[in-house]
């Protein structure tokens, strides 16, 4: 393992939840930082040691000859400082979620990288998560037979579907596969929430997976659940604690069949999960290959965020994949008046 030089672009919560995983990991400096507001840039540099403070990311990017950047910006600022760090020469980049907020954009990104050989990650979090990753594994070694759904429950979210919703969709992708169509029905009734857009979606696979989701709606109450149905079995997921679950898996050889079928636990696994991902982008550098999380994954999440708001913007119709309308439906509908604005969390600002 070589030593890497990394950055991070961006000092709020989320850039120090990257720095604890620069320090857990071995072999990754955490040499410099960037922010546009000087006060936040010293207390991060003061909080996590970091010598090289900056308040032009593009000057740090010069100065520093980094390896790893990390664009912990806010959701509509991680385009340019993407294609900045590719421009200069860095060797990975891991970016927050969404990637982008349109595909426009999100292809520009991609392209960027892929031409300067750039190993770009995507932060979607159940990629890195350790229960999730042994969910997969199970289903593939054929637990609950053959999957036949996925479901997805992000209930009480706040903000726009694109601040959280990418994780719920990369989810979906993460164990169905490449999506063939979609129908959504999405509303925002600011009378009762001016945070919160409600979003039930149905996916069908190219597999033949079905994809179920719920997000945000109107609860005074927050749950994330999961549900894998295969021929043989189910496996259940709660968030219990944090980022840790509760798992169940139940097959229909399980003796004692009732109402309300159980299943049998499966112990919880405790891992950090963005020090998982700095593990693994220190490894997609080492092993010289695409991370498990890379752009192209990101951009299928991203495009099935917007396919949502292109089939809410259509009536509800049935969108194809793949999705490729570079602009974003979602500002296509708040400049028609098609649909209202809301708070929108990742951007600070009515949307």
């Amino acid at each position: 393992m070589a030593d890497y030089r990394a950055g991070i672009v961006g000092c709020g919560h989320i850039a120090r939840v990257h720095a604890g995983g620069y320090r857990a990991t071995g072999g990754v400096n955490l040499v410099a930082a960037a922010d546009i507001v000087p006060e936040a840039l010293e207390t991060f540099g003061e909080e996590w040691g970091v010598e090289g403070r900056y308040t032009d990311y593009a000057e740090m990017l010069a100065q520093e000859k980094l390896d790893i950047l990390s664009v912990c910006t806010r959701n509509h600022q991680h385009v340019a400082p993407t294609l900045a760090g590719a421009e200069a020469g860095v060797r990975a980049i891991f970016c927050e979620k969404p990637m982008a907020m349109n595909l426009g954009e999100a292809d520009s990104m991609v392209g960027a990288c892929e031409r300067a050989g750039v190993k770009l990650t995507v932060d979607h979090t159940m990629r890195f998560e350790a229960n999730y990753m042994h969910i997969k594994e199970r289903i593939e070694q054929g637990a609950i037979g053959e999957l036949l759904s996925v479901e997805v429950g992000a209930i009480g979210d706040l903000g726009e579907l694109t601040h959280n919703v990418t994780h719920s969709f990369d989810t979906l992708c993460m164990f169905g596969g490449e999506p063939a169509w979609m129908f959504a029905h999405l509303e925002r009734d600011i009378e009762r929430n001016p945070e919160r857009e409600d979003l039930f979606a149905l996916v069908g696979f190219a597999n033949g997976v079905r994809g179920k989701l719920t997000y945000g709606g109107y609860t005074n109450y927050r749950y994330e659940g999961f549900v894998w149905e295969g021929t043989e079995g189910r496996i259940e997921a709660r968030a219990a604690n944090g980022w840790l679950p509760q798992v169940r898996c139940w097959t229909h050889d399980q003796p004692g069949e009732t109402g309300f079928r159980d299943g049998t636990p499966i112990p919880t696994l405790e891992n950090d999960p963005w020090e998982a991902a700095i593990g693994e982008v220190v490894a997609s550098l080492d092993e010289n290959r695409a991370s498990v999380s890379d752009g192209r994954a990101g951009r299928l999440a991203l495009s099935m965020t917007m396919a949502a708001y292109e089939s809410r913007r259509q009536g509800g119709v049935k969108i194809q994949f793949p999705f490729d309308i570079q602009e974003s439906p979602l500002d296509m509908m708040l400049e028609s008046g098609k649909l209202p604005k809301i708070w929108g969390r990742g951007i600070k600002a009515w949307t």
